[in-house]
């Protein structure tokens, strides 16, 4: 990322940091917490998250007749 960027960036606050002087301050688990958060290709989820996912998106109840 360009110098120019990043300064751009830390200006608006889209990354996080603090300036207390004339410098920024970026912290590392506010940053790994935001290149997690702003990841292009997100990390693929182990089978349980898979799962999880899954049964929390179902919204219907199965038919008891149909059991």
């Amino acid at each position: 990322m360009p110098m120019a960027t990043l300064y751009m960036k830390l200006g608006n606050g889209s990354i996080p940091a603090t300036k207390p002087g004339k410098r920024y301050c970026l912290y590392q688990d506010e940053l790994d917490k935001w290149l997690e958060t702003n990841r292009k290709n997100p990390v693929p989820l182990t089978a349980e998250e898979e799962n999880a996912a899954i049964l929390a998106g179902n919204k219907r109840k199965p038919n008891p007749l149909n059991w």
